[in-house]
């Protein structure tokens, strides 16, 4: 049954369907007007599947407000059918744009910024895409402001049970995210993808062949479809598309300062740990990771246990001890969770006995260092870099609520 002519019901206001966009797997998208101008509109699919993709969509995106994430508008229902109304962007696509024009370097990169600044606010929410590609990026002609669309497939504060596995062709999904592995820094691998094919207008899957089971000592180098690619561009590509998540750039912010020629220069080996956005540097030796108290939450900096509108990190340093604590709703987080400490010259982690695991990624290999509730574990070397996986089900093969990020930057000397 066709829609168009016919009018929606929203919470908010009322759209009349004026045409129909487009038909995917999921939902019909269609062009609506309404007081404020032309909206679009999502409806799902009548499957079970596709309905509670849809729900999950307006829960996320009526929690985001950002310049490059395509607005929340309203929503509403058709009987027990949902719909999400959105902004219009007027624009295209950035595989169409790729397809109509070519970008040089300068605009490639302008794009990639945007859609990083998008990641750089959604990741401070712990909230990962999971689905960063070229029909999820659209952009006017002159190329600003570019927006993220598509939150379907994404985690926010990932809760028990979900363990769906996110990929797409073409070599923009993250080689772990294949095993259910889903991080902040799968979203870089995502954005080093898309800059890959806007420098190139080629997925970056033709330098892998065998992806993603093959593993790949040497990222992906647009150079070898682009001769005319910066020295300083191909290496931004090829970190952000490293195997091993470890190696990627820190965080989305960090990936914009290498593409403005500011890349971060840290004090040499001084530690620095990652928690939502934020980059701490480790001033003590020892460190605990944990989730702050109800008490706590209700008093600190204007947020609420009931309703958190944006993550939260409360640091505090009482002599040899640092607290990094994080609000955290659905209590995943252990209020003592792991501890970081400084040893003979080198870092090690042991978890505390936390109620739902710790592991961590180090050089390739992902180790569980978690031994059972109430028990705390033996210390296990973290090295220069690694990545730190915050409770995960019952197994590693489920996604893990948090990632955090731990670093040193080598020695000059």
């Amino acid at each position: 049954m066709s829609l168009i002519g016919s009018t929606l019901v929203g919470k908010h206001e009322e759209y009349r369907v004026l045409q129909l966009l487009g038909s995917g797997g999921m939902s019909d998208v269609y062009l609506a007007s309404s007081s404020r101008g032309n909206v679009v509109v999502k409806i799902s699919k009548r499957d079970p599947v596709s309905l509670a993709k849809l729900q999950y969509e307006i829960e996320v995106l009526s929690k985001l407000n950002h310049s490059h994430v395509v607005s929340y508008v309203d929503s509403g229902s058709i009987g027990t059918i949902p719909f999400l109304v959105l902004e219009y962007v007027q624009g295209l696509n950035t595989e169409d744009l790729r397809l109509r024009r070519i970008l040089d370097e300068r605009e490639a990169k302008k794009v990639i910024e945007q859609v990083l600044l998008a990641l750089d606010y959604i990741h401070s929410l712990n909230v990962v895409h999971r689905d960063i590609k070229p029909k999820n990026v659209i952009t006017p002609v002159e190329l600003f402001p570019a927006k993220v669309i598509d939150f379907g497939t994404s985690t926010y504060f990932n809760r028990s049970g979900i363990s769906e596995i996110v990929y797409s062709p073409g070599g923009y999904t993250a080689p772990e995210q294949f095993n259910g592995l889903s991080s902040p820094q799968a979203d870089i691998w995502s954005a080093g993808a898309l800059l890959f094919y806007l420098l190139t207008g080629q997925p970056p899957q033709l330098a892998m062949p065998g992806y993603p089971k093959k593993r790949y000592p040497s990222p992906p180098d647009p150079g070898m479809f682009n001769r005319d690619v910066s020295d300083e561009t191909r290496s931004i590509v090829m970190k952000a598309m490293s195997w091993d998540p470890g190696d990627r750039f820190l965080s989305a912010k960090d990936m914009i300062l290498a593409l403005e020629g500011e890349e971060k220069r840290l004090p040499s080996d001084v530690p620095v740990l990652e928690v939502l956005g934020e980059e701490i540097a480790l001033e003590a030796p020892v460190v605990r990771f944990g989730r702050l108290a109800e008490k706590e939450e209700q008093t600190s900096a204007g947020f609420s246990s009931i309703e958190p509108k944006r993550a939260k990190v409360v640091v505090d340093k009482q002599g040899d001890i640092m607290e990094v604590r994080v609000i955290d709703p659905y209590k995943w987080i252990s209020r003592n969770h792991f501890e970081i400490f400084y040893k003979g010259g080198k870092w090690f982690i042991k978890d505390l006995g936390s109620l739902n695991r710790t592991a961590i990624r180090v050089e390739g290999h992902l180790i569980e260092v978690w031994k059972g509730r109430g028990v705390e574990s033996q210390p296990v070397e973290l090295g220069k870099k690694a990545l730190i996986y915050v409770a995960y089900g019952s197994s590693l093969k489920h996604p893990p609520y948090l990632v955090l990020t731990f670093r040193i930057k080598e020695s000059s000397a």
